[in-house]
């Protein structure tokens, strides 16, 4: 028999202002069980969003993200003029055709579970769109600081020396000057590396998807801090893991923390960042660092450290890195050029205890071969010749100013109920609000004023963060990264403002 006319659906949605959770957030979770549940069906129509909206007394934009999430997971599909339907699903969690239908394939439809994971659509907010915001988001290098000039003479001289060999297929391992060239500067880092350890692989992300490969079956459990790198918690989910988020505090991630989470069960793989973390800048004191290591050796937990910006150092000392530890001779070491020169290059590398060498070869004689020989080449000459050290020299001056003026900036606008973290180096900083300010109606109010920021909930695998963002100051020059505190500042004055004098209990309402 067929189906009338779709009617709307009715929804009781509460809203917990007090969970970490951000509220478009717990909107798409009630959809989604009310899904789950049989309780919506295929083909029922959510609420417009206005209505929803009104109802719950949120911000249209609110909604509206919490129905782009549900879209961009298949449990929902938009029709202009129509309204938001649900779409039918199969027993993993994909939505599906009801019927056989011609026509061009749906993807959307088609697409792994796995690769469909949700956080897309924060994503696509945090990055920049053209349209000119303040971009106080991505922890990226300012172009307007490349070498460019010194770069293309020495790209000039590596193809005129070496010719259309250059140009051939290099070894998985990475061309060896290079791999000499890390070894040795880590070494005198104080982390000693042979040549042989080193992998040259196509930027860090790989290195993240090489270490999934490598290490991560089905269900093994991976222990992450709590906030970390977004695409870290993507490539490792990828491969099945299921992610445990470690607490953290001004010196790192904590020890009793992670004790705690290597009790209650099996983990096989820790990733960390000790220095300048992503997104909070914060790192590990000497004590911490060693504290972790011996943990993560009693209950032998490998441990995959990631240094993709520990060279910007703006003030105190060097901390010795994990690997560079006594005992920390298994650890995997992870960096990039993609932070200290040039990303668009793509190139990083991995340092690899020797028991791991074969089966990395094996894995990327599968995947990516080898990274582009002549930009490892031209990279190389660069560094040997000593431009990337007065590069970095230079870089880390104009951060310095920059991370400065947000600091400083950040005192003089922002309500005294907002905490940051004040990092010694790296390229952002955490920003924490009162539990009752969504950082993503922040966001999205910022946006419409021109100013752009991270939101917490993309750092956080078990879907926190609601309340906190990260500020990145690489990007910007300090009269606009003022300017975007400025804005920043109005605005959430204005949020603490109202959370302060609202009532305690939260809407729970019928549409």
């Amino acid at each position: 028999m067929k189906r009338g006319r779709p009617q709307t659906a009715r929804l009781r949605i509460r809203i917990d202002r007090e969970s970490k959770a951000p509220i478009y957030q717990q909107i798409a979770e009630r959809i989604r069980n009310l899904i789950e549940d049989n309780e919506l069906k295929e083909g029922d129509r959510l609420p417009p969003v206005r209505t929803l909206a009104e109802g719950l007394g949120l911000n249209r934009n609110t909604v509206s993200l919490a129905y782009r999430e549900m879209e961009s997971i298949g449990l929902v599909q938009s029709s202009v003029g129509r309204g938001t339907f649900v779409r039918i699903r199969r027993p993993d969690g994909l939505a599906v055709s009801a019927v056989k239908r011609e026509g061009p394939m749906d993807w959307a439809r088609a697409v792994s579970r796995r690769s469909a994971g949700r956080g897309e659509v924060l994503e696509r907010l945090a990055m920049g769109d053209g349209v000119g915001r303040i971009e106080l988001t991505g922890a990226v290098a300012d172009r307007d600081l490349f070498p460019v000039d010194e770069f293309r003479e020495v790209l000039e001289e590596v193809v005129r020396e070496m010719g259309a060999s250059v140009l051939d297929y290099g070894s998985r391992e990475g061309y060896l000057p290079l791999r000499k060239w890390l070894a040795e500067r880590l070494t005198r880092q104080g982390t000693a590396v042979g040549a042989n350890d080193v992998f040259i692989l196509n930027g860090a992300q790989p290195g993240l998807d090489l270490v999934g490969k490598l290490l991560i079956d089905e269900g093994d459990a991976v222990a992450v801090e709590s906030p970390t790198y977004y695409n870290a918690i993507g490539a490792f989910r990828l491969y099945g893991a299921e992610l445990a988020g470690v607490p953290m505090d001004g010196e790192g991630l904590l020890p009793s923390a992670l004790e705690e989470t290597f009790a209650r069960r099996p983990v096989k793989l820790l990733y960390c960042m000790p220095t300048f973390q992503n997104p909070t800048g914060v790192s590990m004191s000497r004590a911490r660092r060693e504290a972790v290591l011996d943990l993560a050796r009693r209950r032998s937990v490998a441990i995959l450290e990631d240094t993709f910006d520990a060279d910007l150092r703006y003030r105190g000392k060097e901390e010795i890195s994990l690997r560079g530890l006594p005992g920390g001779e298994d650890v995997l070491l992870l960096g990039t050029f993609s932070k200290i020169l040039f990303p668009g290059l793509r190139l990083g590398w991995l340092v690899a205890p020797a028991p791991l060498h074969e089966a990395i070869g094996r894995i990327r004689r599968s995947t990516d071969l080898a990274a582009g020989l002549l930009a490892q080449a031209a990279i190389h000459r660069f560094c040997e010749k000593g431009l990337l050290d007065s590069h970095l020299e230079r870089v880390r001056a104009v951060n310095r100013r920059r991370l400065r003026v947000l600091v400083e900036s950040m005192a003089e606008r922002f309500p005294p109920d907002v905490k940051w973290t004040e990092p010694d180096g790296g390229m952002s900083l955490w920003v924490t609000l009162p539990p009752r300010v969504d950082a993503v109606e922040v966001l999205l109010e910022a946006r419409r004023l021109g100013v752009n920021f991270t939101p917490g909930p993309l750092f956080h695998a078990d879907g926190g963060g609601g309340n906190a963002f990260r500020l990145s100051f690489t990007l910007e020059k300090e009269e606009r990264i003022a300017e975007g505190v400025r804005v920043l500042g109005g605005l959430l004055e204005e949020k603490c403002r109202k959370r302060r004098s609202a009532r305690d209990d939260a809407p729970s309402v019928f549409l």
